[in-house]
């Protein structure tokens, strides 16, 4: 079985593709490598791997990447509120509309799975309910609206789509990073000796990365449709940072500045029911980064490298590359 994995190079798709190479299927991605190509560039030596550099706003080539597939994971977007925002008008491209026409092209291949990965941000501020899949939807900000969008385009354009809620992810990938809540707590805490908590009484629904990676693959075997919310536990912040504390004996510091203000908990009970429940707990996440920082791959957690909106933000090249170049060329690794 051949699957295509949009944004395959990714902090998700890294990891899913590496999992589903161990299973034996083959596995395309298609990805503009803007962050770097360590995520992937010791997978090119394996005969069931095929990269095509490029960006998912390439039609041309997206059509391409399509040939012979079986199944479609759409990872692809600029990921995040802050990295979405810096320019609107690129975020749009590449979030809502090549979505769009990716949905519609595995309707027009006849390609049997499409799993569009969306978040569990989509429902916004809703503190006194447990959310279902059946909650209204009350998007904050523009990246969970690009998503909410999506969805919708999602199920208007392809017969039978999967769309997975994914809570907030954590745990340690092939493109680390620390843009990401608890993997910054804990990076905090090993680093520094203290987290900072930005508020913290706010809900949300976690999930590591290794059991996003699984469900999708569940999504795939058990050809599951319809709309998931796939996340593992319900915490606020500040619970998140004293079980990190717990454990590594840090000083937890809060600031009433720069609150997020979505708040929300989420069941996974749909999915739970169709057989998948995910089994990391943030514990572990602990320990793969710990792992990390002592064997030296992970060396200043602070590195531009390691979040999505410092890196568009702050460098001029990617800005080019990204923002201004717009669609680029096609082409393979070598």
């Amino acid at each position: 079985m051949k699957v295509l994995v949009t944004g395959g190079g990714g902090y998700l798709g890294s990891v899913l593709t590496r999992k589903l190479l161990s299973k034996g299927y083959e596995v395309r991605v298609i990805d503009p490598l803007w962050y770097g190509n360590e995520s992937v560039k010791e997978l090119v030596k394996n005969p069931n791997f095929e990269l095509i550099q490029d960006d998912v706003r390439n039609l041309v080539t997206t059509v391409k990447s399509l040939k012979d597939v079986d199944a479609v994971i759409h990872l692809a977007s600029i990921v995040g509120m802050p990295a979405s925002s810096i320019e609107p008008r690129t975020s749009e491209e590449i979030n809502y509309l090549a979505t769009k026409n990716i949905a519609e092209l595995c309707q027009l291949h006849d390609i049997g799975t499409y799993i569009f990965a969306s978040t569990c941000s989509v429902y916004g501020y809703q503190p006194d309910v447990l959310i279902t899949e059946k909650s209204h939807t009350a998007p904050l900000d523009f990246y969970s609206k690009q998503k909410y969008l999506s969805e919708r385009a999602t199920g208007w354009l392809n017969r039978a789509p999967t769309i997975f809620r994914f809570g907030t992810l954590f745990g340690l990938s092939n493109r680390m990073r620390f843009d990401l809540v608890i993997n910054l707590f804990v990076a905090q805490a090993l680093k520094e000796g203290k987290i900072t908590v930005f508020g913290g009484n706010q809900f949300r629904p976690f999930l590591h990365i290794q059991d996003a990676a699984d469900s999708l693959i569940f999504g795939i075997e058990k050809n599951l449709t319809g709309t998931f919310n796939v996340v593992s536990e319900n915490f606020t912040i500040l619970q998140a940072a004293q079980r990190i504390s717990k454990i590594t004996g840090c000083e937890i510091v809060i600031s009433k500045e720069n609150e997020d203000n979505r708040n929300y908990k989420v069941s996974a009970e749909k999915i739970k029911q169709v057989g998948f429940s995910p089994k990391k707990k943030i514990e572990d996440a602990i320990e793969e980064i710990k792992d990390a920082i002592n064997r030296k791959t992970i060396i200043d957690y602070n590195d531009v490298k390691y979040s999505n909106y410092k890196l568009l933000y702050s460098s001029k090249e990617m800005q080019e590359k990204v923002f201004i170049q717009g669609i680029p060329g096609s082409q393979k690794m070598p």
